[in-house]
């Protein structure tokens, strides 16, 4: 059978077996889930067995890409991994959520589907430290004691240089010291620049898997080539004129856009990508000459510097780099940190507790310790490296209720997107997201959307607002659900903004592309004649976007296979603290508001939860999809599954 936009097959690997097979692409499957993590998550639910522990050897590793990723449409380089994630999501430590992190790269995801390869799904546990080659020629699992216990950057150099193809560099996806001694949040980096799986690191490092690379020259077929160069090029067209259009990722104003210009010394992007976002940044002087970083959020350090109250951008460079080349999650890395030092600074925690380390609040030096601690397991690096509940449990202080030294925990997982402060930074001046706050709390991972989100230099109008949701591709009827004259219902908004990510995911449409683009490529209508001439499989957009709800579904239904309900979408309490208790910010106290600026209440937020699962079709007290929805969506099997 011809495949057009797909490669047309799915790769198995067992690494405590040695067995590899490779089955054809399920037609059928793409036309229900489309690609990348819907075909993923449906991966997951044939082979994953409900409750078993993430760092086993049962647990599934799945990357893949989109039918569109490696063509020529703007942005599409994304690629996933979806798995069941190290981090503990319940106190208790019986619960862990399944998801997939998207990510993008330059070779990796083109290179997998130029093998021949739309998904890898990668089993066992290798006896020896291992790395996975898949090129068109062969795959096979090799030796990786020699890049054992190197870093991100030094593997991914050796094994770029053993793996040359005709075309240049191969694709790698790699992990550092911490994934490779089990910190629940180390991840995986993609071609250097790109992290990739926030949680997973430890996933791979249990399966003694060091890195896979792809390689290949293929090509990928499109179906009617014609009308989908016409189709891309009048996209393209649409982006490069819009005098808001910029091929790199603003760096923004005031003092941090102006370190990050001055110390900028190269930028990335991604394959299809017509917005380079991975920036490359140097101390050219002064005490931490030389200290670097790429790949990460371009105002890292400043938040960095901010957080742990550094003297410098230079020691927030060096502590950057530091994580980024060890395969820790950042975030997480930083916001523990800071918790871990207030708590040292009221007594909860002694010098004893910290190795001996006498803690200096803004030391660099104390910080890079404590980060060799939490990739070496010793000390409070040991109940650091396990996540945020056993830590907690550890020092007896919760931190998403402590007002003064947490921060917002929703499954384990530190929020991203803070509601309490972001929407004051962000929500006059570029028009941040009105559903992120909501979003990251419902999310299984705890991502935010990039639902109805801008970068411009004017507030973001209603009107804006809800043409974005039209061509997200909302009804008529779904259009007066969310919006009245004057207001909208973020709840019911996120509920499509969810769906439409999900989407984007699937076709291997970056998301990063679809919001620094300035609106072109939020175009569901579009994307439905990209996939049509594409693959020859006709599509509408309101076809396209039931798919994406298809998936959203399919990933909700995973994780209420492993227990999770509406407990889990819990409010994290230092929001609900905020009702009350005010924050500092720039514009003077501020309080939990929505995104016209109106104080919340407890009752508003609960509402909230209300009418997003009203909206999705997912029972209210419970927050599990109902017989109904699934029955409407096609998902009949997994009633009973």
């Amino acid at each position: 059978m011809e495949y057009y936009g797909y490669s047309g097959r799915v790769l198995y690997v067992d690494l405590g077996t040695g067995n590899i097979r490779k089955e054809p692409l399920d037609i059928n499957l793409v036309r229900k889930f489309i690609g990348g993590p819907g075909v993923g998550f449906k991966l997951l639910f044939d082979i994953l067995k409900p409750g078993i522990d993430p760092l086993s050897p049962e647990n599934v590793l799945v990357f893949g890409t989109g039918p569109l990723l490696g063509t020529l449409v703007p942005g599409s380089s994304k690629c996933y991994l979806a798995t069941k994630y190290s981090i503990p999501a319940s106190k208790d430590g019986k619960k862990y959520f399944i998801s997939a992190s998207m990510f993008g790269g330059n070779r990796f995801g083109s290179m997998m589907k130029n093998a021949g390869y739309d998904h890898i799904v990668i089993t066992g546990h290798a006896e020896r430290p291992s790395y996975l080659k898949v090129t068109d020629k062969d795959v096979e699992i090799c030796d990786a004691s020699d890049i054992w216990g190197k870093d991100v950057y030094e593997a991914g150099k050796i094994l770029k240089e053993r793996h040359q193809g005709r075309t240049g560099n191969c694709g790698t996806w790699v992990i550092g010291s911490a994934g490779e001694n089990l910190v629940r949040f180390a991840l995986g980096w993609t071609d250097d620049w790109h992290n990739a799986g926030r949680f997973a690191g430890a996933v791979a490092g249990a399966k003694n898997l060091k890195a896979i690379i792809t390689l290949g020259e293929k090509g990928i077929k499109i179906a009617d080539r014609k009308r989908f160069m016409e189709e891309v090029e009048k996209k393209r067209q649409e982006i490069i004129s819009n005098p808001d259009y910029q091929p790199t990722a603003p760096f923004g104003r005031g003092r941090t856009g102006r370190l990050l210009t001055e110390t900028m010394v190269g930028i990335k992007g991604c394959s299809g990508g017509l917005c380079a976002c991975k920036s490359i940044h140097e101390v050219k002087d002064g005490q931490h000459k030389g200290a670097w970083f790429g790949g990460s959020f371009a105002a890292m350090p400043a938040l960095i510097q901010m957080t742990l109250q550094l003297k410098d951008y230079g020691a927030a460079f060096t502590l950057l780099g530091r994580m980024n080349s060890d395969g820790l999650c950042v975030s997480t890395t930083m916001n523990m940190m800071s918790f871990v030092t207030k708590l040292y600074e009221r007594g909860a925690l002694s010098k004893k507790d910290m190795g001996g380390l006498e803690l200096r609040i803004g030391d660099l030096n104390f910080y890079l310790a404590l980060i060799d601690m939490i990739v070496r397991r010793e000390d409070i690096g040991a109940f650091m490296a396990e996540g945020w509940y056993p830590l907690c449990e550890r020092v007896g202080i919760d931190v998403s209720a402590d007002y003064d030294t947490g921060c917002a925990i929703t499954k384990g997982v530190d929020l991203l997107v803070d509601a309490r402060i972001w929407p004051s930074l962000f929500r006059k001046g570029t028009g941040f997201s009105p559903c992120m706050g909501l979003g990251s709390v419902v999310h299984a991972k705890a991502k935010h959307t990039h639902s109805a989100t801008y970068w411009s230099n004017e507030e973001v109008s209603l009107a804006d607002i809800r043409r974005d949701a039209e061509k997200m591709g909302l009804t008529i009827e779904e259009i007066g659900r969310v919006f009245t004259e004057d207001s909208f219902d973020t709840s019911r908004l996120e509920k499509y903004g969810g769906e439409a990510e999900t989407t984007y995911n699937a076709l291997g449409i970056c998301d990063t592309a679809v919001h620094w683009q300035y609106d072109p490529m939020r175009d569901i209508p579009w994307l439905s004649e990209a996939y049509s001439a594409a693959t020859g499989f006709k599509i509408t957009a309101r076809e396209l976007l039931r798919g994406g709800e298809r998936i959203f579904n399919l990933e909700k239904l995973l994780n209420v296979r492993e227990g999770f309900n509406r407990e889990d979408d819990k409010i994290p309490p230092v929001y609900i603290q905020n009702i009350d208790t005010p924050l500092p910010a720039r514009e003077g106290e501020r309080y939990l508001t929505d995104w016209f600026g109106r104080r919340l209440d407890r009752e508003d937020l609960e509402g909230m939860l209300d009418a997003y699962y009203e909206e999705r079709g997912w029972d209210v007290k419970t927050g599990i999809p109902k017989k109904s929805k699934l029955q409407e969506l096609g998902l009949d099997y997994v009633i009973s599954a």
